[in-house]
């Protein structure tokens, strides 16, 4: 750090609301890894009045509670691999870091820094600059501990309720067969064409029961970002979609050669099968299916490209089809739970990428899914 420590701090701190505590989560733990134990001492003396201080030792894995960390240079490259395994253990929490380094010293200023740290300040540091910083940094803390936590308190209700609604759906339909079975010849015709939509309908409840939860759960076991190959994913994805291809009597080409992305195998397989489901779904009546997969690649990016003879998308619902629950068409004449496209979007996001589509009704739509290219692959074309 600085040569001198007594202009390690300058300037006068500035009264501030009590932000850390507000709303009954205490967010104050502050741990200091810095290899300068004069510096860190000195920082620690200043913040003990707002904050719960501690100095780690940063030879010992960084495994202690806090809400951010404070490192110099020395110690964030000797530390760099904990954090960013510390900051991923967190998600979707937000764990903050913060990097003092002297202004003469910025090699540490690289686009990778970023992965590991949240801001930068320049020592020697100005003491209003700092508080301003560290409260602006717990304050994002608390409020991505707040968000985790209802969003946690959301999927057991629903999953509280989806258990019910399964069982109240489990009863409805084994009434259903029971009577289909007892009393098959007093039904009439229009009596079995009754029981054969309650069935219908009651399948079709305990799918958006499955999905809904499938949506909600999407991502929280961790993204295991990978190198995938697409041409594995797709051969995948259209055997398991072989029958109704075979019924429908789909035509499905891939063109070209598939490239490697760099993404959760799970997450890419999920994205691109919703894709193709549509694909095969969402035809005029008497046409037979067909789309064709392609992928381009710029720079860091690859897209994949998913072209059908669909029915097509107005203009005006383009972007609304990737929110949950939307549909365009009636359940009757286009089967589904409304939430295949925002769980493709939510898979694509979740692996720092992005989904769209081109359309026009009657002339068929092609959806894109772009991710991250495979660092190997990008360099080894160059």
């Amino acid at each position: 750090m600085g040569k001198s420590i007594e202009y390690f701090l300058t300037g006068k701190e500035f009264a501030l609301p009590d932000l850390c505590s507000s709303g009954g989560v205490n967010m104050n733990r502050i741990t200091i890894f810095m290899e300068n134990a004069e510096n860190g001492r000195l920082l620690k003396d200043w913040l003990l009045d707002r904050y719960d201080v501690t100095i780690a030792d940063i030879g010992n894995p960084l495994n202690g509670p806090f809400d951010l960390g404070i490192l110099d240079g020395p110690a964030l490259q000797k530390l760099w691999n904990q954090i960013e395994a510390r900051r991923k253990s967190e998600e979707p929490a937000f764990l903050p870091f913060l990097l003092v380094t002297p202004r003469n010293n910025l090699k540490l200023v690289t686009r990778s820094l970023w992965q590991v740290v949240d801001e930068l300040i320049m020592a020697p540091i100005e003491k209003i600059e700092l508080q301003a910083r560290l409260e602006i940094l717990l304050r994002a803390r608390r409020l991505s501990i707040e968000a985790k936590q209802r969003n946690e308190d959301l999927e057991a209700l629903v999953q509280a309720m989806t258990h019910d609604f399964r069982a109240y759906l489990r009863v409805i339909l084994g009434f259903t067969r029971a009577l289909r079975e007892d009393q098959m010849d007093e039904l009439g015709e229009r009596g079995l064409h009754y029981l054969e939509r309650i069935q219908s309908e009651g399948k079709s409840a305990q799918d958006l029961a499955d999905m809904l939860l499938s949506f909600l759960r999407l991502g929280r076991e961790g993204i295991r970002k990978q190198p995938v190959h697409l041409q594995s994913v797709i051969e995948h994805c259209l055997s398991d979609l072989k029958d109704i291809i075979q019924t429908r009597e789909v035509q499905a080409t891939v063109q070209g050669e598939l490239p490697e992305v760099l993404g959760d195998p799970v997450l890419v397989k999920m994205a691109l099968q919703n894709l193709l489901s549509n694909a095969i779904e969402y035809v005029a009546p008497g046409i037979k299916p067909q789309f064709t997969i392609s992928a381009t690649t710029s720079g860091a990016n690859c897209q994949i490209r998913i072209q059908d003879n669909g029915i097509g998308i107005d203009p005006e619902n383009q972007k609304r089809i990737f929110q949950p629950f939307v549909r365009l068409h009636g359940i009757e004449e286009y089967p589904g739970t409304g939430l295949g496209l925002s769980a493709a979007r939510k898979a694509a996001e979740l692996m720092g990428g992005s989904i769209g589509l081109e359309s026009k009704p009657e002339k068929g739509s092609t959806f894109w899914v772009e991710l991250p290219r495979n660092n190997h692959e990008i360099s080894d074309h160059r």
